[in-house]
């Protein structure tokens, strides 16, 4: 239920035209009451026109862990979608409890990890259905 209020609170700021592009663990707040969730920490936050693609000049904007491939493409240009991935990521470390990519890592190896996506499905867990529904 809290997962979902993530999503909810990230399709909101994509409705008013900003994309997050820290969506990480630590910038995810749950009340005391476990009620609810807040979205923090948006000092890369950028508005955007609705439906046009952010072109970056600096790979250095947010957290190289949660970062959507095409963020880190040569081109740099990408939408709101890369809050998305990193959900996704986010999501991975709540039924898992580690994060999908190696991010002990060099740079260049978890960039390659990261723009191969392949580690994420390789794990045994999804293999024999261990996670349940």
């Amino acid at each position: 239920m809290l997962y979902k209020q993530v999503l909810e609170g990230i399709a909101y700021l994509h409705e008013e035209s900003v994309c997050h592009r820290d969506i990480k663990p630590s910038n995810i707040l749950i009340t005391k009451d476990k009620s609810s969730v807040k979205l923090i920490d948006f000092n890369v936050a950028k508005k955007i026109p609705e439906g046009d693609i952010i072109m970056m000049y600096t790979k250095s904007a947010g957290t190289l862990a949660f970062a959507a491939p095409e963020r880190l493409a040569e081109d740099c240009r990408y939408t709101e979608k890369v809050d998305m991935w990193a959900a996704g990521i986010v999501l991975f470390m709540l039924l898992t409890g580690y994060h999908p990519f190696d991010t002990t890592s060099s740079t260049v190896k978890l960039i390659e990890q990261i723009m191969r996506g392949r580690e994420i499905c390789e794990d045994e867990l999804f293999v024999k259905n261990e996670i349940s529904d």
